[in-house]
């Protein structure tokens, strides 16, 4: 198990102290990433309560997040149907060239 380390970041102009197992410069860069989207959102927005930003902010990091599953499961699933296709097409040829051995998944 990790030893357990404390950084503190900023995040909308607010300080926090972290323990966590994370590497303290992933932690940093979490917090930067969130902070700028907080910091895009209040600017784009008439937002100024720092919570309802931090709701818009949680709600644009969820979607990107879901997104991403959702791409990286479509891409799974085409991977999966590319060598189904290719074993399919390196058995055949070998049984064309009369070999025995067939490839199984």
């Amino acid at each position: 198990m990790s030893e357990k380390r404390q950084v503190t970041i900023q995040v909308y102009g607010k300080e926090y102290s972290i323990v966590s197992t994370a590497d303290p410069a992933d932690t940093e860069r979490y917090a930067a990433y969130i902070d700028n989207i907080m910091r895009d959102i209040a600017s784009a927005t008439s937002a100024t309560d720092p919570n309802r930003v931090a709701i818009l902010a949680l709600l644009q990091i969820t979607h990107e997040l879901f997104t991403l599953k959702k791409r990286n499961k479509l891409d799974d699933e085409e991977f999966d149907t590319r060598l189904e296709k290719l074993l399919n097409e390196i058995n055949i040829s070998m049984s064309r060239s009369g070999i025995q051995t067939e490839i199984k998944q």
